[in-house]
């Protein structure tokens, strides 16, 4: 069920056990999404969505591939980042993902805040990248984050 957490352990990289495996493979594939088609409108979140399952077909594709590893370096988990961005995303994941399932306050801000840079970046772009403001608009986030 756990698509992400699966991901993550076969290219043997730990997972964040903090947070709800349905919430954080809800906001992983909101990401993917936005992420394949290169827009944050046409993202979906799936009412049944089952994760590794619902996924399987696409997950099969060489994009699909690329989109996940992308986003799994966004959320800094296979590259190293910068000290700020690894904070600025700290405070995103720590914001999103609780309840990023059934919250659609949640999705709307994720949509609203993907920058048209998010679509381009690449995992190797992430490790100069200072600060997650470059890819996402942290004002979306209605909270402060812990800069520093």
């Amino acid at each position: 069920m756990a698509f992400f957490r699966d991901y993550l352990k076969e290219n043997k990289v730990m997972p964040d056990p903090r947070f709800d495996e349905t919430d954080e493979d809800f906001l992983v594939q909101a990401l993917l999404q936005a992420r394949m088609n290169r827009s944050k409108t046409n993202i979906v979140i799936k009412a049944g969505f089952f994760g590794k399952r619902d996924l399987e077909r696409e997950l099969k594709t060489p994009k699909a591939q690329e989109a996940l590893h992308f986003v799994a370096a966004f959320l800094c988990y296979m590259v190293k980042t910068p000290i700020t961005y690894g904070r600025e995303m700290e405070g995103f994941k720590m914001f999103f993902t609780p309840g990023f399932a059934r919250d659609n306050s949640k999705h709307e801000q994720l949509r609203r805040g993907l920058r048209e840079s998010y679509f381009d970046a690449t995992p190797e772009s992430l490790e100069t990248t200072e600060s997650l403001d470059a890819l996402f608009d942290i004002a979306e986030l209605n909270i402060e984050i812990a800069l520093g």
